[in-house]
C-alpha cells in the first residue's frame, strides 16, 4: 500500500470524505480509483465522528494543558498529495546521515571513500543511521521519532495517543515538523520555494537514486502541504 498525506479536518478523514490525489487524477480523466486498505471499513455515522472527535480533542486539551482549538468541521477543504514510502523513507533516512553522519552508506575516510549496501527508503525503519539516531533524534525530533500525526499546537512535544477512532499513533505539532522539513531542505540544497517546486515537477527519481535525491522529491511534496497545515491551522496525517 502506497503512502498518501492529507491535511484537513480529523471530522472530514473519519468520516472518508476525501481522495487521494491519485483518485483526484483518475476522476479528472473519467475514471475511479479505489483504494484497497488492509482492513476495510465501512465510514462510521457522521454522529458517531462527530462525538468522537469532540471526545477525544476534550481528553487532548487536559492532557497536553493546552487549548486544543482548531476548527473542526466535515465540511471544511482539505489538501493532500503522495510523497509514497520512497519521498517520505528518504527524508528519514536523510535526517538521520545528518544526526548519525558515520552510519551514511557512503562514508569519508583516512583513506577515502567506504563503500556499504545502501539504505532502501522503503525499508528505513531498519536502516542503521535510523535506529541509533532515534536514540537522541535532535533536531529532527519527530522525524526520527516514528510520529504520523501532526498537529495544529504549540511545539515541543511528542506523545503516542489514541485516535479518535481507531489505534494509538504518535503525535506532534505541526510547527515542529515545519521547523525540522526546512532545516532538511537547506542541509540538502533546496535553495527556496521555487527551487522544490520545480523538483516536485520534475516528479520521483528513478530506482536506485541517492537517498538525497529522492529526499529532495519527497521534501518537494511534504513542504507545501506542511506549510499549508500551519497557515489552516489543520492537523497533518500520514494516510496509508
Amino acid at each position: 500500500m502506497g503512502l498518501d498525506v492529507y491535511v484537513g479536518s480529523l471530522t472530514r478523514y473519519h468520516l472518508g470524505d476525501w481522495l487521494t490525489i491519485v483518485q483526484q487524477m483518475g476522476a479528472h480523466n473519467g475514471m475511479t480509483v479505489r483504494i484497497m486498505r488492509d482492513t476495510p471499513q465501512e465510514p462510521p455515522a457522521p454522529g458517531v465522528v462527530l462525538d468522537a472527535v469532540s471526545a477525544w480533542r476534550a481528553s487532548l486539551a487536559e492532557g497536553l494543558e493546552c487549548p486544543v482549538d482548531w476548527a473542526e468541521r466535515p465540511d471544511l477543504p482539505y489538501w493532500t498529495d503522495k510523497p509514497d514510502w520512497d519521498g517520505f523513507g528518504a527524508v528519514v533516512l536523510a535526517a538521520a546521515y545528518e544526526v548519525e553522519p558515520d552510519l551514511r552508506p557512503w562514508t569519508a575516510n583516512e583513506i577515502g571513500w567506504s563503500q556499504q549496501e545502501p539504505d532502501d527508503p522503503r525499508q528505513w525503519a531498519a536502516a542503521p543511521a535510523v535506529v541509533a539516531a532515534a536514540t537522541h533524534p535532535e533536531p529532527y525530533v519527530t522525524l526520527l521519532s516514528g510520529v504520523e500525526w501532526w498537529l495544529p499546537l504549540p511545539g515541543g512535544w511528542v506523545i503516542e495517543a489514541p485516535r479518535p477512532l481507531g489505534a494509538p499513533v504518535r503525535m506532534a505539532a505541526v510547527e515542529q515538523l515545519v521547523a525540522e522539513l526546512e532545516l532538511l531542505a537547506g542541509r540538502l540544497g533546496l535553495t527556496g520555494q521555487a527551487h522544490w517546486q520545480e523538483v516536485g515537477r520534475a516528479g520521483p527519481p528513478e530506482a536506485g537514486a541517492p537517498v538525497e535525491d529522492v529526499a529532495r522529491f519527497g521534501l518537494s511534496v511534504l513542504l507545501p502541504l506542511a506549510y499549508q497545515a500551519h497557515e489552516a491551522r489543520q492537523p497533518l496525517l500520514l494516510d496509508y
